[in-house]
């Protein structure tokens, strides 16, 4: 078992949840996230966040952004198991499903595909595979906006993460993507794309926020 989930069973949930806000904030500040996400959502949109994990992150998206609707799903047994209640009519929980199947399953389209420190964990040789459900979604949604959140490589609270990832979360396979190898995979896979920086990285960084459309 990786470091990460013995720790967490060990503390039990209220403490983990604890340490889990303290751990988080070394990589990333969540506040700061969520301001710049919810710059780049319109307003009133459908938002599907994929590979939702704890929820966490959402707490503090929806504390901006009561007009939204998620439905956040990640492959693992449990997801937004850490959504704070006063959320939770706003937020359909979809645990042990892919974007492919939520794609293949003709599930409600959404008007923006929220992909938050995800990439990076999919090797490089699976990502246009993971991607081309992305583009399915693209077809039936032509107004879709992609929003990309992920670490740019190169300083030393990148690499943190990446050992992080490695050691604590047990993920062997975890591949950093720069913004600039994000933008052509994007193009690559999805044809030609506009593209918007947030402000996460002048606030955050190495963290950053990208929105693609057509």
């Amino acid at each position: 078992m990786a470091v990460g989930p013995a720790i967490r069973r060990l503390l039990g949930p209220r403490q983990a949840r604890r340490a889990g806000r303290w751990y988080r904030g070394i990589f990333v500040d969540l506040s700061k996230e969520a301001a710049a996400l919810a710059s780049a959502i319109p307003r009133g949109a459908h938002l599907l966040d994929v590979g939702g994990g704890d929820g966490e992150p959402l707490n503090h998206l929806l504390a901006l952004r009561a007009d939204l609707r998620i439905t956040t799903l990640d492959t693992g047994p449990v997801v937004g198991q850490w959504l704070e209640s006063r959320f939770a009519a706003q937020v359909a929980r979809l645990p042990g499903m892919s974007l492919a199947e939520y794609v293949a399953q003709r599930r409600p389209d959404p008007d923006v595909v929220l992909i938050a420190d995800v990439l990076h964990h999919v090797p490089e040789c699976s990502r246009p595979a993971f991607l081309h459900s992305v583009a399915v979604l693209l077809e039936r949604v032509p107004a879709l906006r992609i929003v990309v959140k992920d670490v740019e490589p190169g300083s030393w609270r990148a690499l943190l993460g990446y050992w992080s990832d490695r050691y604590v979360t047990g993920d062997r396979q975890v591949s950093p993507i720069s913004r600039e190898r994000l933008g052509r995979l994007l193009v690559d896979t999805l044809g030609p794309l506009r593209h918007e920086h947030t402000n996460l990285f002048d606030v955050d960084r190495p963290n950053y926020a990208v929105a693609f459309y057509r």
